[in-house]
């Protein structure tokens, strides 16, 4: 019985068969690019947050303001980047250093145990930023 056809197993010199790979590695290639382009465009946060809801709806924003952004078990955000304590305290100070009357705007997840919070404040108070505000949702 003989095959004919582009993928067809061929026997090469010395009786051996092979296999034609080349279909394969298209498809394995393609798969490849279409997780890397997929992957790209995903802007995921690091935790979700679920802000406690106020019946006064008057937020200012601080045009100059960090973003901190604290979820239930602790984890930190500062402007979108998840940080450790260490790199929060830096970037309140180089924030400070840079301006003055930059303000720190805390988003807390209702879940969140009221340390975190305060540790976030006092990192604050630490580099000489005055101005706190507590955002919540709407």
């Amino acid at each position: 019985m003989s095959f004919s056809g582009p993928h067809a197993k061929r026997r090469r010199r010395g009786g051996e068969l092979s296999i034609d790979l080349t279909p394969l590695i298209d498809v394995v290639f393609q798969l490849l690019i279409f997780f890397v382009l997929t992957s790209t465009f995903q802007n995921n946060p690091s935790f979700r947050v679920k802000l406690p809801k106020a019946k006064n709806r008057d937020v200012t924003q601080e045009p100059k303001a960090l973003v901190v952004t604290i979820g239930s078990e602790g984890g930190i955000e500062v402007d979108g980047k998840a940080v450790d304590e260490r790199e929060l305290r830096l970037r309140m100070c180089a924030a400070a250093q840079a301006d003055s009357t930059t303000g720190v705007n805390i988003r807390a997840d209702q879940a969140t145990q009221h340390q975190f919070v305060v540790r976030v404040m006092d990192a604050a108070k630490e580099c000489g930023l005055e101005k706190l505000g507590i955002l919540h949702g709407r």
